[in-house]
């Protein structure tokens, strides 16, 4: 008997093409085959699981018991995407020109955001907000990392709101909903940490708590078989978290230690107490649970959860100091009334990297406070980090700057220091904000989201110039945030002009993507670019010393790599942003060509031409902000989008010429 593809029944193809790996696009060139494949293409149940792993967010919201068309629903959504790429991409025509006009607002506002909330309601109805946040989180992880960076960069910037609406408020709720259970706050920390989300897997977090106490009964049985909980064997029912304990304290206590002698012996779960190193994700627990390092908090969180499975009714404590960094114990209440502490093991005892704090007494944390205290941290540390270049030096931090007490300060000063803390470090620090207060509901968290808030904004030229005028027309330093704020007000202003703008472009249907591109022959939403930006041409003689063009990967003085986006014939900026960047002691001083750059690290710098040199291999910079200014990577340099393209129309034909150079050169000397 010949064996052929169409022997083979139904439901074995369609768990092939269910497959993750197989696209939609191989579905539906494996259905024009003949005509028995094209019956397998066409079930329902193949196109649900085709629908669930491409727009999850939206399969769950709409997903009923009912029965659904799942190729019309998939179909519907594929014609948004178009749009939704267009949509997207106009975020960048409208706004990208106020960094070079009378404002800029690193941050897209949040009321543009908001527009896309209804985009498709017509076609999707009250799946709008799910499919955006599918769509973005597609366009976000597909395709070559080095293309489309634009497009990905204000992807990003929608995903984090719709994230931040659509999942995090409502995961909130159901944390609240559910009680004081630690093991969900553990969960939603997860959630509330990470704007642009590693999806976080609640079945894989729960099977590896279910693997450390499985473990830990073994450990039980071999050291202590005296114990009660020895002798029995868990099953899945018995591993759900207790709310009383069923053991004598003794025994919640002998269970205590083994659990803390299977994590951070036996496992090696390892406390990160490094400053430099105490990103989120160390107190996120599907991380921690991975990578067997984490917060000192959240190890003791995890002994909790696992004790809870054991048996034992345990709760944490902390002691009676009222700092962020206040230490934890863990609180068991046994069968017989008995209590107490957890101690610290002989081992840790003996380990120098263990932190010892000992104390008696302390008061309860609940599953909330247990969220609001690590956000607390985390927001502790950002602002650490946001402070730590000048801290040596002993001089005002940017984050400090805008306090009552600092106003005496000069204004230029916090402009200086602006340029040196780069705006996406703020805007994390900004989302953790909004997150404690989302848990405190404090006024003292609202005071300084209302300062973040006004950093955000103040980055320009035209701002820089009003406060100055205000300071002499006040004849003294302002002394309450109102007076800032209502100098501010213009630049809000400008910001809602802009608003309305994209508001008007995302409702004229956006017809092709040919109308995103400057030098296309339509009417710009607020009047053609060149009567607003000067674009920067080498004619002068000054402007002859320019060595680099915009998009060129260079090598640093100390042989890191960085992309140049912006370049002034001469110095332009402040001696103290010269001495925040380290351009100090040139060799040709500051009369010579400049260069504003994205560096490898994260950062944004200011450097001098005498300080760079072309990358001999260059490759893809990791920096969030590289898609605000360039389209794509494509070896050896970045080609930048039509904004920035506009702005310098000559370093195109330099970029060729260096690296065709460059080519000819390193292929002479190797």
């Amino acid at each position: 008997m010949k064996v052929t593809i169409e022997t083979l029944p139904y439901e074995v193809l369609e768990r092939i093409l269910s497959n993750p790996c197989v696209t939609v696009e191989d579905v539906v060139s494996c259905s024009l085959a003949c005509k028995y494949l094209n019956g397998v293409c066409q079930r329902n149940s193949l196109w649900r699981s085709k629908f669930a792993h491409q727009y999850p967010y939206t399969y769950h919201y709409i997903h009923t018991k009912e029965r659904k068309d799942w190729k019309a629903k998939y179909v519907a959504q594929y014609r948004c995407k178009v749009k939704l790429v267009q949509c997207v991409l106009a975020l960048s025509r409208t706004f990208v020109w106020s960094m070079y006009h009378d404002y800029e607002w690193p941050d897209i506002p949040r009321r543009a955001l908001a527009l896309y909330e209804d985009l498709f309601s017509e076609a999707l109805g009250d799946a709008n907000n799910h499919y955006v946040l599918d769509e973005c989180h597609n366009i976000l992880n597909s395709g070559n990392p080095c293309m489309e960076l634009t497009l990905k960069y204000y992807a990003d910037k929608l995903h984090r709101h719709t994230y931040e609406r659509l999942v995090i408020s409502s995961k909130w709720d159901e944390f609240l909903a559910r009680g004081d259970c630690y093991e969900e706050g553990l969960l939603w920390v997860v959630v509330g940490l990470r704007p642009v989300p590693k999806m976080c897997s609640e079945a894989g977090v729960h099977a590896s708590l279910d693997r450390l106490a499985q473990d830990t009964l073994e450990y039980i049985k071999e050291v202590y078989p005296s114990n009660p909980l020895s002798s029995k064997a868990l099953s899945d029912e018995d591993l759900a978290c207790k709310d009383s304990s069923q053991w004598r304290g003794e025994h919640c206590f002998e269970i205590l230690q083994a659990v803390h002698h299977i994590l951070r012996h036996k496992c090696g779960y390892k406390v990160n107490n490094s400053l430099s190193e105490s990103e989120p994700d160390h107190y996120c627990i599907d991380y921690v649970l991975h990578h067997k390092k984490g917060s000192s908090k959240l190890l003791l969180a995890i002994q909790l959860c696992v004790a809870r499975r054991l048996g034992v009714s345990a709760v944490l404590h902390q002691n009676l100091s009222d700092h962020v960094l206040a230490t934890w114990k863990l609180y068991y209440v046994g069968q017989d009334g008995a209590s107490g502490y957890m101690d610290t093991c002989d081992l840790c005892k003996k380990d120098l990297c263990v932190l010892m704090d000992e104390w008696q007494e302390g008061q309860l944390v609940d599953a909330k406070g247990m969220c609001q205290a690590i956000l607390q941290q985390v927001v502790f540390l950002t602002e650490c980090w946001l402070k730590r270049e000048r801290w040596h030096a002993g001089e005002p931090v940017l984050y400090d700057l805008l306090d009552e007490e600092t106003y005496n300060q000069p204004i230029r000063l916090l402009f200086t220091a602006w340029q040196h803390v780069e705006h996406w470090k703020m805007s994390r620090l900004y989302h953790y904000m909004n997150q404690l207060l989302r848990v405190t509901g404090s006024k003292h968290t609202q005071g300084k989201i209302l300062h973040l808030s006004i950093l955000l904004r103040i980055n320009s030229k035209l701002t820089l110039v009003k406060l100055l005028q205000f300071r002499r027309s006040m004849g003294q330093p302002p002394n309450t945030m109102r007076d800032l704020l209502r100098m501010l007000a213009s630049v809000d202003k400008r910001a809602r002009t802009r608003v309305m703008e994209l508001k008007t472009l995302l409702s004229s249907g956006l017809p092709s993507h040919s109308s995103l591109n400057p030098l296309a022959s339509v009417p710009w939403p607020h009047g053609w670019p060149g009567g607003e930006m000067v674009q920067k041409r080498r004619v002068d003689r000054k402007s002859w010393q320019v060595q680099f063009a915009v998009g060129e990967v260079l090598e640093q003085r100390g042989g890191d790599l960085c992309v140049v986006y912006d370049w002034d014939s001469m110095c332009v900026e402040s001696e103290d942003t010269l001495v925040l960047m380290g351009e100090t002691g040139l060799a040709y001083g500051t009369d010579q060509p400049f260069y504003r750059v994205l560096t490898d690290g994260g950062s944004a710098r200011y450097l001098a031409q005498e300080n760079l040199r072309h990358a001999h291999q260059p490759q893809h910079i990791k920096n969030p902000l590289i898609g605000r200014y360039f389209t794509a990577f494509i070896y050896p340099f970045y080609l930048p989008n039509p904004q920035k393209a506009y702005e310098y129309p000559e370093d195109a034909n330099i970029r060729e010429q260096n690296a065709l150079t460059l080519k000819l050169k390193f292929a002479s000397n190797d």
